[in-house]
């Protein structure tokens, strides 16, 4: 029998995140890690410059003797495709200006869409999301990685997705019965 859990997160390095993760991979035990990088830097153990938490839970996995893949697709771009790379650049600083202000649990339900925005940080992030990405491609995005979840998971045992927070409801919706493991630092 094959059972899928699901850990959605914000990419960030945060020692927080990182006790919180090892809490839930010491708990879940699984008997395969599927994480948002490359496969081939998965396989390859090539991890250099991935998302912190994915990289975090790469070396656990490889600590541990748990089979890691990565289902991340390649050659998606999530960003709207009118904006200039000045344009790009200004809000990706503008974002990196704001998310300290913010607490992580409180990123995460914006980048998700769990939650309206209130504070005034909120609702520049909140803007700043909604110049930069683009829906259709974000959906096109999370749609490529339920393919390489489907055709990289072993057909028996405790599978362990680990996403970014947005990816997360469609996911679940793709993979019946999937557990969501939720949390202070999870989706």
């Amino acid at each position: 029998m094959r059972a899928f859990s699901i850990i959605g997160s914000a990419h960030v390095n945060d020692a927080r995140l990182f006790d919180a993760l090892e809490k839930a991979l010491r708990t879940t035990r699984p008997d395969q890690l599927l994480l948002e990088m490359p496969d081939e830097a998965a396989t390859s153990g090539q991890i250099t410059g991935q998302k912190p938490e994915m990289s975090f839970a790469y070396r656990w996995a490889i600590a541990h003797d748990t089979p890691v893949r990565g289902h991340e697709p390649a050659g998606f771009s999530v960003l709207r495709s009118e904006l200039t790379a000045a344009r790009i650049e200004q809000l990706l600083e503008a974002m990196n200006q704001l998310l300290p202000k913010l607490t992580l649990r409180r990123t995460i339900d914006i980048f998700c869409g769990i939650d309206t925005p209130g504070h005034p940080d909120e609702v520049r992030l909140a803007a700043v999301l909604d110049e930069l990405i683009d829906p259709q491609k974000a959906a096109a995005r999370s749609h490529a990685i339920v393919r390489q979840i489907k055709s990289l998971a072993v057909a028996e045992g405790t599978i362990l997705v680990i996403c970014g927070g947005a990816h997360v409801p469609h996911i679940a919706e793709a993979l019946p019965g999937s557990r969501i493991i939720r949390g202070d630092y999870f989706y």
